[in-house]
């Protein structure tokens, strides 16, 4: 299933051992709902006042197919127009803390005009009440899409999370960036059983 590709990034975080990945907490993938998401985001201290996630299998495959890994972000410049923050496609998200703290110059960078903000915001949902999500009209910088999934444990932590106060200390300096959690992990809501969740060969 498609739904592997997911554990790919962690894989090059931790060098693919399973002493890492009970360090980093990384467990097998589960049905999660606006409850167990929130527990945990609480439990990490994040703000869970806009708690968005895919409305569908349909939309996490497609993400998928254009090569996502969690965890993952998406910046996109003043006009909405997408910004790739890698230098090179075999970067991974290691770039993304670098990329925030020079904000600054991401307007100045040619973007991928084919990738469009709303293109990546029309198939988000509040998991609390399944309402498609409505970005406000207010103008900003930039825009950061990240992409996270509570079965990574730790790994948000020391990577979504981090991202997070970096864009948050950039927005204190005079930056304004408009940051977009996704969770990407299976909803309950989605209409599928348990035992369609993939597991993996950890």
């Amino acid at each position: 299933m498609k739904y592997t590709f997911l554990i790919l990034g962690f894989i090059a975080l931790a060098s693919c051992t399973r002493l890492a990945l009970w360090m980093y907490q990384v467990k097998q993938p589960a049905l999660e709902n606006h409850q167990s998401l929130t527990t945990f985001l609480l439990a990490n201290e994040i703000d869970t006042t806009e708690l968005l996630c895919l409305k569908d299998t349909t939309t996490l495959n497609k993400l998928l197919s254009i090569g996502l890994s969690i965890p993952d972000s998406r910046f996109f410049n003043r006009n909405k127009l997408m910004v790739d923050y890698r230098t090179s496609p075999k970067d991974c998200n290691g770039k993304v803390s670098v990329f925030i703290e020079k904000a600054d110059s991401i307007n100045l960078l040619i973007p991928r005009k084919e990738h469009q903000l709303d293109h990546y915001l029309k198939n988000l949902v509040h998991s609390d009440t399944r309402q498609t999500f409505a970005l406000e009209q207010e103008p900003y910088d930039v825009y950061l899409v990240v992409y996270w999934a509570k079965f990574l444990g730790k790994v948000n932590k020391h990577k979504v999370f981090e991202w997070q106060q970096l864009a948050k200390a950039a927005n204190e300096k005079g930056q304004k960036i408009r940051m977009i959690l996704v969770n990407v992990d299976y909803q309950d809501f989605w209409g599928i059983q348990e035992n369609q969740v993939p597991k993996f060969n950890y």
